[in-house]
């Protein structure tokens, strides 16, 4: 098996020091037996460093150029000379979109000059793959945006023993994605917790969010994770939806979610949804946290009563939910299954090995 020589380009500086996977991915990538990795930080912003970097990119004799989620997930870290650079480069380009749900025109252009070879989506769904396929022309893959660093995230102690029973770190989800489900989740639980002798320790406050050592620590000291699946039912290519609640509510900033959905999203023709695995998922499997998420598909990975308990939307099932978490033995079984389920199938080793198999046939 040959290594690819890969030009590896990622983003980091303080602003994403609470995003694991913009940490994982890169330092994955270089720890890999299939890619050989000319590693290059798009975000640094002094001249020597640009300078640097520009000279890395000018003189670098590679199979692929790998593009990382941090590149262009919330903004768009490679501009100028080095994304000059980048585009003239006349070898197979393969770029992992992230935040599926914002700035996607400004991430199709961006596709559309480097003249992409593969886009790496989130969504396992075929729906979503024939919009981006029809749009872009290139290939389409498909992985979950984290993996498992087992090297992190590992087993702490047993459940029954650790001090925090429920713990949740998360944003809020925007409400142009259709829904607040973070905020419900959180909500309810603070509210609720007390009343079965739980103690809890759940912020969506992103002063409380953690860097990935600290938040694999975090997860150590929690019996229960809270949490949902990622992204929204209403994906689009052309921010149309988005930019229209935006708007809305900037004219109304005090509109609640049931008002913004009976607007937007009630009466929406033809959703196709894109909801993911959640990184927060995979890393609570890792360290054999309990999870309990809001029912839902997890890219096909995560079953309920297998590897989580399953908590409807509306609640209604909160009082078997207790009892679950509260039987030592049923936690046992699905956190050792959802364990065994990341170790063997969603760390990231895994993956870049599924990505090296995927490029044999881009990469001659």
């Amino acid at each position: 098996m040959k290594p690819f020589q890969t030009l590896l380009l990622y983003a980091q500086d303080n602003e994403n020091t609470t995003l694991s996977y913009q940490y994982g991915w890169p330092r994955n990538f270089q720890d890999s037996i299939y890619f050989k990795c000319h590693s290059v930080n798009v975000a640094h912003r002094t001249f020597i460093k640009k300078v640097g970097n520009l000279a890395s990119i000018k003189l670098a004799h590679v199979d692929a150029v790998i593009l990382l989620h941090s590149v262009f997930s919330n903004t768009c870290n490679l501009n100028g000379r080095l994304f000059d650079a980048i585009c003239q480069l006349q070898t197979p380009k393969i770029y992992f979109i992230g935040n599926e749900y914002k700035g996607m025109p400004e991430k199709m252009a961006f596709c559309d000059a480097l003249n992409l070879s593969l886009l790496v989506t989130q969504s396992d769904s075929p729906n979503v793959h024939k919009l981006y396929k029809d749009r872009l022309g290139c290939d389409i893959f498909w992985l979950p945006y984290t993996g498992l660093d087992e090297k992190l995230f590992s087993p702490g102690a047993p459940s029954p023993s650790r001090p925090i029973d429920l713990g949740y770190r998360s944003f809020d989800s925007p409400r142009y994605l259709g829904h607040d489900e973070r905020y419900q989740i959180a909500k309810f639980f603070k509210r609720t917790a007390p009343d079965f002798e739980l103690t809890h320790d759940i912020s969506l406050d992103p002063k409380d969010r953690f860097n990935e050592l600290a938040w694999a620590n975090f997860l150590k000291q929690c019996k229960g994770q809270l949490g949902s699946e990622a992204g929204g039912d209403f994906f689009e290519l052309t921010d149309e939806t988005r930019l229209k609640v935006n708007d809305y509510l900037g004219q109304n900033p005090n509109a609640s979610m049931s008002e913004i959905y009976s607007a937007f999203f009630k009466d929406y023709r033809n959703p196709i949804p894109l909801r993911v695995i959640s990184g927060r998922n995979i890393e609570a499997a890792g360290t054999k946290t309990v999870q309990i998420l809001f029912e839902g598909h997890y890219n096909g990975f995560l079953l309920p009563d297998e590897h989580y308990i399953s908590i409807k939307k509306d609640f209604s099932n909160s009082k078997e939910v207790f009892e679950k978490f509260q039987d030592d033995a049923y936690c046992h079984r699905i956190t050792n299954n959802a364990y065994v389920l990341a170790k063997q199938e969603l760390t990231y080793q895994k993956f870049i090995e599924k990505l090296h198999v995927k490029l044999t046939s881009h990469i001659r």
